[in-house]
């Protein structure tokens, strides 16, 4: 004999029958709503790079014994790119 409790009560069933929002909404509305989650994803998932990213730099510069040219601003480096590569 199994020692567990039983309940005399049967499981409540919910009177109202459970429907999900996106069931009450029209068809305009559901292609609304997916349009502004996709765009709230790919935000998501360009921060997240955006972090890997600066945590990758992160470890990268600390761990690397470079002159420095991981700081240094774009156009710098675009000059020192055309001074090294380009005859004028």
């Amino acid at each position: 004999m199994c020692s567990t409790p039983k309940t005399n009560l049967a499981a409540a069933t919910p009177k109202v029958p459970f429907r999900s929002f996106m069931a009450s909404m029209t068809l305009a509305q559901r292609q609304q709503f997916a349009e502004v989650a996709n765009r709230a994803d790919e935000r998501r998932k360009i921060r997240e790079d955006r972090l890997k990213g600066q945590s990758n730099n992160k470890n990268a510069a600390s761990t690397s014994n470079t002159t420095g040219n991981q700081n240094m601003p774009l156009m710098k480096k675009l000059l020192q790119f055309c001074k090294q590569h380009i005859v004028i």
